[in-house]
C-alpha cells in the first residue's frame, strides 16, 4: 500500500526547488487533500492472488501487488528521483506486439532497451523478436531482483518453431536510468510510461546528447503517455513520428539525423 508519509516530505521539497516559497506554500495547503484521494483509490485495490496467463504459461511473476501494481512509495529505492517515477505496472503482451510489430526495422541489428523494466516482462516479450540483445534499466532493487529471477525461471512460449525465443541476451541493470550511459548501437528504446514529464525531458535530452556523439538508427515506443508527454515528444526537435496506434495507445518515434 503507498506510504502518505514517504511523499509528502519529497514533494514539498521539490515545489520548492522547482516553484518558490509562495507557489509551494499554497501547493503545500492543498497536497494532502491530493494525496489522500490517492491514498483512498488506492486502498480500495486488494493484494492480488490473480495470476496472469502470461505468468502462468511462462513460470515467471510480473504483475504487481494490489491488482496488477506496485506502489513506488512501498518500495526503498535509492535514488532521488524514485519521486518522478511512475508505479509500476507489467504492459499488455497484445499490446507490446502490437508495438514491436510496427517497427519496419531489421531486429538483429538492433539492441532493445526497456526504461523502467520493472520486474521484466517486456524483456521476456522482447525475446520472442530476434533482436542483437535486450537491456532493462531499473532503479528498484527489489524490481531488478525480480526481474533477473524472471529472466532465469522464463519457459519460452509452446510453438512448433524449434527456438521460439529469438534472443537469449536478455539482462536487467540497477540502476536509475538517467546515469545509463546509452551503447552506441541501433537501438529500440521502450517507454511503457515509467515517469513524469520533467524527468522525460531529462531522458530525452541524454539520448539526444548520445546521438549527437554517435549518429545512428534509434526508434523511440512510447506507450500510454500523457498529453503533456505527447507534445514533449512531437516537439523533440530530433524525432520524428513514425508509427501511432490509437487502439492500443502507443507512438513509435524515429530519431532524425
Amino acid at each position: 500500500m503507498p506510504r502518505i508519509g514517504k511523499t509528502i516530505i519529497p514533494r514539498i521539497k521539490q515545489s520548492l526547488r522547482d516553484r518558490g516559497l509562495a507557489t509551494s506554500v499554497l501547493r503545500s495547503v492543498l497536497l494532502p487533500v491530493h494525496l489522500f484521494k490517492e491514498y483512498r483509490a488506492a486502498k480500495a485495490r486488494r493484494l492480488d492472488s490473480f495470476i496472469s496467463e502470461f505468468d502462468q504459461e511462462h513460470g515467471v511473476d510480473t504483475e504487481g501487488k494490489f491488482e496488477g501494481w506496485t506502489y513506488l512509495s512501498d518500495l526503498d529505492i535509492p535514488s532521488s528521483n524514485w519521486f518522478d517515477g511512475n508505479d509500476y505496472a507489467a504492459i499488455e503482451p497484445a499490446r507490446f506486439r502490437k508495438v514491436l510489430a510496427s517497427l519496419q526495422i531489421a531486429f538483429h541489428d538492433y539492441t532493445f532497451i526497456d526504461f523502467g523494466s520493472g520486474k521484466g516482462r517486456a524483456l521476456l516479450l522482447a525475446s520472442e523478436f530476434p533482436f542483437k540483445r535486450i537491456i532493462g534499466l531499473e532503479f528498484s532493487p527489489e524490481l531488478h531482483r525480480n526481474a533477473e529471477e524472471n529472466i532465469a525461471r522464463y519457459r519460452p512460449p509452446v510453438s512448433d518453431v524449434s527456438d521460439s525465443q529469438k534472443c537469449r541476451d536478455i539482462r536487467s541493470v540497477n540502476i536509475d536510468f538517467l546515469d545509463y550511459a546509452m551503447p552506441p548501437d541501433p537501438s529500440v528504446l521502450f517507454f511503457f510510461h515509467p515517469c513524469k514529464a520533467r524527468m522525460l525531458a531529462k531522458v530525452m535530452d541524454k539520448i539526444g546528447e548520445s546521438l549527437r556523439a554517435a549518429p545512428r538508427p534509434v526508434y523511440i515506443a512510447y506507450v500510454a503517455a500523457t498529453e503533456e508527454e505527447e507534445k514533449l515528444l512531437s516537439s523533440t526537435e530530433f524525432l520524428k513520428e513514425a508509427f501511432r496506434s490509437a487502439e492500443f495507445n502507443f507512438c513509435v518515434y524515429k530519431a532524425c539525423p
